[in-house]
């Protein structure tokens, strides 16, 4: 395995891993953590705190996913790839998505939402779109 592809399987483990750390907090952190950063935004931009915490959190999921397909795309061969490679790459992150979930039940405050692994399964394929658009399989 070149340093290259190393890298790139590294940087996808630290991602999961963020991705679990986040999950991780009790429901009272989590929301206190959006509701900060919520509250910068709305000092710029008049909206109601409730609607820009649901819309911050949901895009949330949505990027951390995106960039979850990215980095499984960057560990494969350029040759390799075909609809059937990133179908699996996709059902793995779905498969990650109701896992994250299904962790969450474990954590104070914190449940497990159907719509969140829809969402995450949208940022994922958005991921696996742009990864195949910007990153062309060489022939």
């Amino acid at each position: 395995m070149n340093k290259k592809k190393i890298k790139a399987w590294v940087l996808l483990i630290i991602w999961m891993l963020v991705i679990f750390f986040f999950s991780s907090q009790p429901g009272n952190i989590s929301s206190n953590l959006s509701n900060s950063f919520v509250k910068n935004i709305i000092k710029i931009i008049p909206l109601d705190l409730d609607i820009c915490s649901f819309i911050i959190r949901k895009f949330a999921h949505l990027s951390e996913y995106f960039i979850l397909a990215l980095l499984m795309y960057k560990i494969l061969d350029k040759e390799k790839i075909n609809k059937k490679v990133l179908l699996k790459i996709w059902l793995l992150c779905i498969l990650y998505a109701i896992s994250d979930e299904i962790h969450q039940l474990f954590v104070l405050n914190r449940s497990a939402k159907v719509t969140d692994v829809l969402i995450d399964s949208l940022g994922s394929f958005l991921g696996l779109l742009v990864s195949f658009k910007v990153y062309k399989p060489t022939k």
